[in-house]
């Protein structure tokens, strides 16, 4: 999945519900989010390493850092401080 393509393709509203405070997980056909509030930097790259346990990259989209796999369906938003 390109996760670029997927970030465009998502409804303003779920745009609007990004923030620092959580970690999202998305996948084709559906979003999650977890806590991270309080958490440094380091502490959310490690949950999602935990989370999708794979080689993983990193690029930006609007500021958000994107982490993924392109051999994986799933991918990480750590929204922009």
């Amino acid at each position: 999945m390109n996760p670029i393509q997927r970030l465009e393709e998502l409804p303003a509203e779920i745009l609007q519900t990004f923030h620092p405070d959580f970690i999202f997980l998305i996948e084709s056909d559906k979003i999650q989010h977890f806590p991270a509030r309080n958490m440094s930097h380091n502490q959310k790259i490690q949950e999602v390493k935990k989370r999708l346990d794979h080689s993983l990259m990193v690029t930006y989209w609007k500021d958000h850092e994107i982490i993924y796999s392109p051999e994986l369906n799933v991918f990480a938003v750590l929204p922009k401080e």
